[in-house]
């Protein structure tokens, strides 16, 4: 099973590759850090709350980059399907200050398992506006994500997925329309408790650059902490 999972594992990350490197020019890389802090609990057996504070820094992790709060709302349509309504406010540092943007998005969640496999797809739509933005920008994410535990163990295991960022129409502030960016996850999942955990790892940034700007790579340590009631 192992074995398979790491064959597996790795035809993604060849597909990956080979789907993107085409788009990939000159570009810039860094290293960054990104922190989250995320709390959930159920409001009725059927709909939960979610608060996520997010920190980011660039630069060689020198310098400030973004500061996020995400609430959100969601409701379970099945066991293994829910439905979210939620918001983001996001301060990026920019040259000259600062700018602040407001994010509506909903999204739609199914898990399910296959052997010792646990998959998650998460389809989310965003809805973004700037402060200093000409005009909102619309954007669709598709994440595929999976999990395996590590030697039978109910709290570790690995942890793997992968984002793909797709805006809906142009905007000069936030690109043009089509592919944006892509996101892939490899790391650990510990389990604490039965409803909190800690998610740590490398993940990988390609964001594609348009309207004149540089495409970019980064390279971030990851690491989300959530606690359940």
């Amino acid at each position: 099973m192992f074995k398979n999972y790491i064959n597996y594992l790795v035809y993604i990350l060849t597909s990956v590759v080979l789907t993107y490197s085409p788009l990939i020019k000159a570009m810039d890389e860094d290293s960054r850090l990104w922190q989250a802090f995320i709390v959930e609990g159920n409001i009725t057996k059927d709909v939960r709350w979610y608060a996520e504070v997010q920190a980011r820094w660039k630069d060689d992790v020198k310098n400030f980059d973004q500061g996020f709060l995400r609430p959100a709302l969601n409701f379970a349509l099945s066991e293994k399907a829910s439905l979210w309504l939620g918001y983001a406010y996001a301060d990026t540092k920019v040259a000259n200050g600062h700018t602040h943007e407001d994010r509506w998005w909903q999204q739609f969640q199914y898990v399910s398992k296959y052997n010792d496999i646990t998959w998650l797809t998460r389809s989310r739509l965003e809805q973004r506006h700037l402060d200093s933005g000409d005009s909102a920008s619309y954007r669709f994410r598709q994440q595929l994500r999976a999990s395996l535990p590590i030697n039978g163990r109910n709290d570790l295991s690995y942890l793997v997925w992968d984002e793909v960022f797709w805006n809906v129409n142009d905007s000069q502030w936030a690109g043009s329309e089509g592919f944006n960016q892509n996101r892939l996850f490899t790391g650990l999942m510990w389990k604490y408790t039965e409803s909190s955990r800690l998610e740590i790892g490398y993940l990988n940034q390609f964001i594609n650059g348009t309207n004149g700007r540089t495409d970019q790579m980064n390279h971030v340590l990851s690491s989300f902490v959530f606690i359940g009631f």
